[in-house]
């Protein structure tokens, strides 16, 4: 390698960390909110299980990495150093963003898992809502005064839209493809829970069948080279959903598991009853009716 090649690949490197440094980050008062909810109620509901803790964080962190290679005019290194995956303690079937630095895997979702490169496209989904700023893109508007109840249905009443949504599907294949689990098995996940769960809808989603459709020629066209093993090979992948398993019973602050089960569905083409019905003791109550004084 010549000195003018080493050069230039040192110049280009540096581009790459400057357009991720310059890449947006999320504003402060969304990472404020994030903040909030996460201590005031939800890490009541992260799995204290540190190999578990551990393994869904060394995921992100591929998924991090993959992110800076694929898209790094959007890849904020800020945001990507410290954004979190936590395992939570509900039998739900969701993943979800919440804004900041808190992505929030559902212990039910990783229990009908049947591998580690489903349980990364549910992750990889996620990663994208957050690369893309998404919570800050819907209507939702932080205010530090609010109450966590109140916190929390704002992501009830301002959902990410179809084509986030569906942006997020297409970047997450991107980021799963070039963090090296298999192509072909991206797909694998929406149409195991399309069969496996009753057909939910939704305005804001696509029919699980329809989101698997979608990436089957894409992963037929992926470059093969792009394969590593596993972060857990299949036998420790066992092992660690049987520990998840014991972690799909609710546990944390009722006020965490409600939240939980009311965050609108990543995971699925619509909400399902229990979210519905969770949703509905979130939703606030009206207010009074304005009395008019007599002139």
């Amino acid at each position: 390698m010549t000195l003018l090649t080493r050069y230039l690949l040192f110049v280009l490197a540096l581009l790459l960390v400057g357009m991720g440094c310059s890449a947006p980050a999320p504003s402060a008062e969304f990472v404020q909110q994030a903040d909030r909810l996460h201590a005031g109620a939800l890490q009541s509901a992260v799995t204290s299980n540190q190999d578990l803790r551990d393994y869904v964080q060394l995921i992100g962190d591929r998924l991090a990495a993959a992110a800076r290679q694929v898209v790094p005019n959007r890849a904020n290194e800020q945001l990507l150093s410290h954004l979190r995956c936590h395992l939570v303690n509900s039998p739900v079937i969701n993943a979800f963003y919440t804004g900041g630095t808190h992505i929030y895997l559902y212990a039910g979702l990783f229990r009908v898992c049947r591998n580690e490169d489903e349980l990364a496209a549910a992750i990889a989904h996620e990663y994208a809502h957050a690369i893309d700023l998404d919570v800050e893109k819907t209507k939702l508007k932080p205010d530090p005064n609010s109450s966590l109840p109140v916190i929390a249905w704002q992501f009830v009443s301002n959902r990410f839209s179809l084509d986030q949504q569906s942006s997020a599907d297409d970047l997450g294949y991107l980021l799963y493809a070039q963090a090296g689990w298999d192509p072909g098995k991206f797909a694998g996940l929406f149409n195991r829970l399309a069969v496996m769960t009753p057909p939910f809808a939704a305005p804001d989603r696509d029919p699980l069948p329809v989101r698997a459709s979608r990436f089957k020629d894409q992963a037929q066209n992926t470059p093969a080279n792009l394969r590593k093993p596993p972060v857990a090979d299949p036998r420790t992948f066992g092992s660690l959903q049987q520990q998840a398993n014991s972690q799909s019973q609710p546990m944390g602050s009722p006020e965490a598991q409600l939240f939980l089960q009311a965050f609108p569905n990543c995971m699925l083409g619509g909400d399902p009853p229990e979210t519905v019905a969770a949703q509905e003791r979130l939703r606030p109550p009206p207010p009074p009716p304005t009395r008019l004084e007599p002139s």
